[in-house]
């Protein structure tokens, strides 16, 4: 090798070792027992408590898995159809609880366990407070039938409710509903004995009580949906809460977070309305809520 082949040599070796200097250095492949993620969606509001118990039970449920799993809330918040549009877009939610419907059953997978033995479907009422005189000479379906229910219009209750001949006024958003009551747009608004406590606490100031004498119940249990192609975490969530049930931490969960609620209820004081829900044919995931509503029942019980 010739002296001025040497010198150019190192001409390029130098050049190249500046032009690597300069280049960003690579993301770091992850590491092999880094956690998955699994996101659910943000409450509407910070003082939203709806979630709280499918939350829980979701941790509790990835948390039976043999691997890892970090279970965050999503960044923003998003209704019921907007998160399951998320879920088969893949845009930062993989997993919604909801009641099961036909179209549900088709477009996502739903995990295969009945989660709060069909709680949402026992229903009783927030009111105006000037109002309790004229609910308690209801005595019947039919003279409630007389008075405009509210709902959101994107839930299944106000198919429900519609169905079995209640007259319905929509809400386009949740945070709405409850000011829509107080400025008289409708005469009562049905909530879930789950809900309905949390619900009196965050809107109280606004002129509302819980009417006490009276009650609806139809079946309708909550479920865990993923996308179609999301196999792997259907598996996961299903294996998951059946060793939840197996070792009793899902029972105990239950009556942890629904006990208190289900017996401030007062159901075994209230005339009980009965209703169909038209989407409760068989297999369809909402007969499971039969075994659901004795285990409410019993759980409501005075004395329990």
């Amino acid at each position: 090798m010739t002296r001025s082949a040497s010198i150019k040599d190192l001409c390029c070796l130098a050049l190249l070792a500046c032009t690597c200097l300069q280049r960003p250095a690579l993301a770091a492949p992850p590491a092999a027992d880094a956690p998955r993620v699994v996101t659910y969606p943000s409450a509407d509001t910070p003082t939203d408590e709806r979630g709280n118990y499918y939350i829980q039970l979701l941790k509790l449920a990835l948390a039976k898995i043999d691997r890892t799993i970090e279970v965050r809330n999503s960044s923003d918040t998003s209704g019921i159809l907007r998160s399951f549009s998320r879920i088969a877009a893949g845009q930062g939610v993989d997993v919604m609880w909801a009641p099961t419907s036909p179209q549900r059953e088709r477009d996502y997978l739903r995990v295969r366990v009945p989660l709060d033995k069909g709680v949402l479907g026992w229903r009783i009422f927030l009111i105006k407070d000037r109002d309790r005189e004229r609910f308690a000479a209801v005595q019947t379906l039919d003279q409630l039938k007389a008075l405009a229910a509210g709902q959101v219009a994107e839930w299944e209750d106000a198919a429900i409710l519609r169905a079995n001949g209640l007259p319905v006024v929509d809400a386009m958003q949740y945070r709405d509903i409850f000011k829509m009551l107080a400025a008289d747009r409708f005469v009562y608004l049905p909530r879930g004995i789950g809900e309905i406590q949390g619900e009196l606490r965050n809107y109280q100031h606004l002129g509302l009580a819980i009417e006490a004498n009276l009650a609806l119940h139809y079946p309708l249990c909550e479920y865990f949906f993923v996308a179609r192609d999301n196999l792997a975490l259907a598996q996961d969530l299903e294996t998951g809460l059946q060793r939840a049930i197996k070792d009793g931490s899902f029972e105990r969960l239950f009556q942890q977070v629904n006990g208190p609620a289900i017996r401030a209820a007062g159901l075994g004081q209230r005339r009980v309305f009965e209703l169909s829900n038209p989407a409760a044919t068989p297999g369809s995931g909402q007969d499971a809520c039969i075994d659901g509503a004795n285990s409410v029942r019993a759980l409501a019980a005075p004395g329990k």
